[in-house]
C-alpha cells in the first residue's frame, strides 16, 4: 500500500471506531423499562450546577423519617410499570425491578434520596415553580434496565393526592 492508503486508513479506522462505541451507548440507552418516581422541590443551594431541577424523591412505601442522610446501596420495585406500588431495601430477597445508588451516576449525587435532571435554560424557571405548589406532584419518569442502571428522561406533573396535599415541599 502507499502512504495515501495509510494516512487515509488511519483517518477512517477511528472514526468507524467512535461511530461503533455511539452506536452501542445508543443501543444500550434505549433498553429497560420506563418508571414514574413521585418527587418533591429540592433545595440545595447550589448555584453552580447550571441548569437543572433538583428534587427530592418520594418512593412510595417508605416514609420520609426513614430516609437516610446517603441513600442506599439498593431499592426493589414493586408494581406494573411505569406505576410503582411500592419500593423496599432487598436485604437478600431476590428483585426483578432493582435500582443501584451507583448507577443513577452524577445524575443523583446522593445516591437514591435526591437527585437532579438536566432541563433546558427556558423551561428551568417553569418546572421549579411548578415544584414548589402544593397542589402539584412531581414525576420523574426514567428508564430501568436489567442490570439496575437507570437513564432519567424527563419529569412531569399531576394534581398531588389528597392525603399528601397538607404536607407542601420543602424550601
Amino acid at each position: 500500500m502507499n502512504r495515501a492508503a495509510f494516512r487515509l486508513l488511519a483517518l477512517i479506522l477511528p472514526l468507524a471506531g467512535f461511530a461503533a462505541l455511539w452506536g452501542w451507548t445508543h443501543h444500550r440507552a434505549q433498553q429497560g423499562t420506563d418508571w414514574d418516581v413521585p418527587v418533591q422541590g429540592y433545595d440545595p443551594r447550589d448555584l453552580l450546577r447550571g441548569h437543572y431541577i433538583t428534587f427530592q424523591f418520594d418512593w412510595p412505601g417508605l416514609a420520609q423519617a426513614d430516609l437516610p442522610a446517603s441513600g442506599w446501596g439498593e431499592l426493589c420495585l414493586v408494581g406494573k410499570a411505569p406505576v410503582i406500588d411500592r419500593v423496599f431495601v432487598p436485604a437478600g430477597q431476590s428483585c426483578p425491578n432493582y435500582v443501584r445508588a451507583d448507577d443513577f451516576g452524577s445524575y443523583y449525587p446522593t445516591g437514591l434520596v435526591t437527585g437532579l435532571l438536566y432541563v433546558p435554560q427556558d423551561k428551568a424557571a417553569g418546572l421549579e415553580e411548578k415544584l414548589r405548589d402544593p397542589g402539584l406532584q412531581g414525576v420523574i419518569r426514567f428508564r430501568l434496565r436489567d442490570d439496575g442502571h437507570v437513564t432519567p428522561l424527563s419529569i412531569s406533573f399531576r394534581p398531588r393526592p389528597a392525603e399528601s396535599a397538607a404536607v407542601s415541599p420543602p424550601q
